[in-house]
């Protein structure tokens, strides 16, 4: 996880323009993953990348087309759970907002999903499935993993988010296979679920970014 947070500066920045700061929404305020651990360690890292941060805690009033307007790019740090509507019901994405944030996208903003938040809105309604494509995908309801490894990140394509990067080394982290695919996807880099470490792996390279 660490080292994927460490490469998210460069890929927010490049979303917009190689060459300038980004005004980066990250949007949080449900999900089980740490989000409260998280958002504060990726608000950090853009920051010191020389990005303007904000971070919304509260997506049911904040995912507004006026207030998204601002934005160049987001960063998905959420995930909807029977938790949310309890413990913070301002977490909580009405049609409306779902709408606002797809909007946005679909006009060019540029969007980082963080770790398990490619498994939020998995219903068969057409804002999510519209939600599905936005993503590119993902972990969604199919998703798996098998137990934390070490592995290696390979790039197989090039793109500005990618640029000067090759091959890195990843540390002890859950890999996420059989992921939904479209046929426009570009896969930009792979790592290996080797089944001699866990029998749970798909023995494929799959697809990381």
């Amino acid at each position: 996880m660490t080292r994927i947070m460490l490469t998210l500066a460069l890929t927010v920045a490049n979303l917009v323009s190689p060459a300038r700061a980004a005004k980066v929404l990250i949007i949080k305020g449900d999900e089980f993953h740490a989000w409260k651990q998280t958002a504060p360690l990726i608000k950090e890292i853009l920051s010191k990348a020389g990005h303007e941060v904000t971070v919304s805690e509260t997506p049911g009033k904040d995912l507004t087309p006026d207030n998204l307007a601002k934005f160049d790019a987001f960063v998905l740090n959420y995930r909807n759970t029977p938790k949310g509507p309890k413990e913070n019901p301002g977490s909580v994405w009405s049609d409306d907002n779902k709408k606002a944030f797809l909007d946005a996208v679909s006009k060019g903003k540029g969007l980082y999903v963080y770790y398990w938040a490619s498994s939020a809105f998995t219903s068969d309604s057409p804002l999510d499935k519209e939600y599905e494509r936005a993503l590119a995908g993902g972990w969604r309801k199919q998703g798996n993993h098998g137990k934390a490894h070490a592995f290696t990140v390979t790039v197989r394509n090039e793109h500005p988010v990618t640029a000067g990067v090759s091959e890195f080394k990843h540390g002890p982290n859950e890999l996420y296979q059989n992921s939904v695919m479209f046929p426009e996807s570009t896969v930009l880099a792979t790592a290996f679920a080797d089944s001699k470490i866990d029998p749970k792996n798909s023995g494929k390279h799959e697809p990381v970014v």
